[in-house]
């Protein structure tokens, strides 16, 4: 399924437009796109570091972790918005090396995991401000301590993409 879709992709219309190189209208897209990602997840990177931080007791500010996920989540979200459209630009322009590949498809379990704890964590502190301190808290470090490492683990694979993990066909 995948590889029809890789398939499909590199048959279509966008790919032709988003990896064509040799026209001054569209050369820059890729490298644009690809400048726009990595400011994505700066952002990101600060935002979910911010929030995890103060769950491993790093405080940077004096607000509870229910008004710092208020102030971080924002961030979060609208980068996470940039990365999805500028990682879909990428894709569509080289679907093999992305879809094809492990590297990529273990990259977007540990997103999937780590966007989860991430919306746990505002989920939860809207019903109860406190709900990650007490006798939560040893878990709450425990998500943390995970979270980064993921998001980490995130980073690495995107960088990693390029160079491992092709699927033969």
């Amino acid at each position: 399924m995948l590889q029809e879709l890789s398939a499909w992709l590199t048959e279509s219309q966008l790919n032709v437009l988003f990896s064509d190189t040799t026209h001054l209208e569209t050369w820059l897209i890729i490298p644009l796109s690809q400048s726009i990602h990595v400011l994505g997840i700066a952002v990101v990177m600060i935002a979910v570091g911010m929030l995890n931080l103060q769950l491993l007791g790093f405080r940077v500010t004096r607000q509870s972790f229910a008004e710092h996920t208020a102030r971080w989540m924002p961030w979060i979200w609208t980068g996470m918005a940039i990365l999805l459209v500028t990682g879909v630009v990428q894709t569509i322009a080289e679907p093999t090396r992305e879809i094809m590949n492990y590297t990529f498809r273990i990259k977007m379990i540990m997103l999937a995991i780590v966007l989860a704890i991430t919306v746990s964590y505002r989920w939860q502190v809207k019903k109860d401000a406190n709900y990650w301190s007490g006798e939560r808290q040893n878990l709450a470090r425990s998500l943390a301590a995970f979270s980064l490492l993921l998001w980490l683990g995130i980073v690495a694979a995107g960088r990693l993409v390029a160079y491992v993990g092709g699927i033969e066909a």
